[in-house]
């Protein structure tokens, strides 16, 4: 079993060090957006890493996405003879070679009001992008139970929510009304830049569109209220291509000669917007800790009843397309014989605007939420081991709280019925380049890692009617629509 210790976990099983290893690893391929060739380089390490541990029947099951690949990206403003640093909004479409060039029109946010007095047709359309609001009071409210050593979780809002852009459609008006282009102003971001990786929806899009750092914002409103010309460029390549989920399996001591043994599954994804630390290199390391414990514990202990399912999945950042397919594939066999399924996402530092250009470190843990569907003796394992491992500042919350699905990569497992609890947090620094390791929460990857091990022990001994008595979405009902971060174009 996992050890209380900060360092280390029990017998030769990862230690921080191994697990911090992991994660530079894995930050060390790059970029990791789907399907590009450094995601697929982390795929062919998680599989041999797996096939390292002993993990049985590891493969790699193909998830189709489309691989969306900027190659030249700018922003000139003739009448002032400059050009400003901006990001293509992704999966976004594209223009010629040499852009487009017309005069820019200011929309404000996109509202009717905005709209009411402007041509788009044939121009760019400029908007204020704005960001929801994060509040304490969202995730508390109906929450199973809080830790909150210090009552350093308000009630109002924590931060920006920065993957929900609440008036993105504006950008689909700009185009309905005839725009060549669209330029998004990051006036809610709390630090300069301009690299964002949001919407990761994965649906392709047809207006070219890039975003624009907080920091140059007035200068283009200025300009654009003006009408003055500008010339956009984003250029790229746009195709299909397979990615992959990453699965391998540790046989519990119930598979019989018919290979038909219920099963646990574990799951955290494998893609990130950038090189990214706590998106989602941080979670892996649980989950290779995880797998390394349990796969070494089959010798001289006794093993886990259920087969222990282990899935690092693609396309998060393709409107979490992994997880999908995976549910898809496996609804008529192996999914009717899972009896729970666990989550780990983004082991996180907090970080605040440091009043000038970029962050600074709280240090305190990212406020975490442990969205959670499934009965009340599943919520009693999880409170337990919360408080025997010291997490602070989680909220075991509603996982429908935000929508038709909780906002985590294995929502796919709560829609489809199976009790399920999954760790994340939402730090600022997700979608941009910032996201390092130094964000990561290191003295909490071994208690995180603690608290899964124990909590997978314990659900393993808890009967399949009990885990899943009084739960908000039972098996059996018809797939949920998209939530509105993931919905497709109208």
């Amino acid at each position: 079993m996992i050890e209380s210790g900060k360092n280390k976990l029990s017998g030769d099983k990862p230690c921080l060090g191994e697990m911090l290893g992991w994660i530079r690893r894995i930050v060390g391929f790059g970029t990791r957006r789907p399907g590009y060739p450094q995601s697929l380089q982390v795929e062919r390490w998680l599989d041999e890493t797996f096939r390292e541990f002993g993990l049985a029947d590891v493969r790699q099951e193909p998830v189709p996405v489309n691989r969306w690949t900027p190659a030249t990206t700018s922003l000139h403003l003739p009448a002032e003879g400059i050009e400003l640093p901006v990001f293509p909004i992704p999966y976004t479409g594209w223009t010629a070679p040499d852009g487009v060039a017309t005069p820019a029109v200011f929309v404000g946010e996109g509202r009717p009001e905005d709209l009411a007095a402007v041509d788009l047709q044939g121009r760019i359309a400029v908007a204020e992008m704005r960001f929801a609001d994060l509040t304490g009071a969202a995730f508390k409210h109906g929450a199973r139970f809080i830790r909150d050593a210090n009552q350093s979780v308000p009630d109002g809002p924590l931060h920006v929510a920065n993957w929900l852009i609440r008036n993105f459609p504006v950008y689909y008006e700009a185009q309905r009304r005839g725009a060549v282009g669209f330029i998004g102003l990051l006036v809610d971001s709390p630090a300069d830049g301009c690299d964002f990786y949001v919407p990761y929806d994965g649906h392709l899009k047809g207006l070219p569109a890039v975003w624009v750092g907080r920091e140059h914002a007035a200068r283009v409103r200025s300009l654009a209220g003006a009408n003055q010309p500008a010339r956009l460029v984003s250029t790229g390549e746009s195709r299909v291509v397979d990615s992959h989920n990453i699965v391998g399996v540790i046989p519990g001591s119930g598979c019989g000669a018919a290979a038909e043994n219920e099963n646990i599954i574990v799951t955290c994804h494998h893609d990130a917007p950038f090189a990214s630390a706590v998106e989602d290199a941080s979670g892996l390391a649980v989950l290779l800790a995880l797998a390394k414990e349990f796969a070494a514990g089959r010798e001289g202990r006794r093993p886990l009843r259920r087969d222990l399912v282990f899935v690092a999945s693609s396309g998060h950042f393709h409107g979490g397309i992994g997880n999908r397919v995976f549910v898809e594939r496996h609804a008529e066999g192996l999914l009717q014989r899972t009896v729970a399924a666990f989550g780990v996402e983004h082991i996180a530092e907090e970080v605040e605007s440091d009043g000038r250009s970029g962050y600074r470190l709280t240090g305190r843990p990212e406020v975490r939420v442990l969205f959670f569907d499934g009965s009340s003796r599943f919520a009693g394992v999880l409170t337990g081991e919360a408080e025997r491992c010291q997490l602070d500042r989680l909220i075991c919350a509603d996982a429908y709280a935000f929508g038709p699905e909780p906002p985590c990569d294995s929502a796919p497992f709560f829609t489809a019925g199976i009790p399920s609890a999954c760790h994340i947090s939402g730090p600022l620094y997700l979608f941009d380049p910032h996201d390092t390791v130094d964000k990561v929460r290191t003295v909490d990857l071994i208690p995180l890692a603690r608290f899964f091990a124990n909590a997978i022990r314990q659900v393993d001994e808890i009967p399949a009617t009990e885990l899943a008595e009084g739960m908000k979405r039972p098996r059996g009902l018809p797939p949920p629509a998209l939530p509105s971060w993931f919905r497709p174009p109208p």
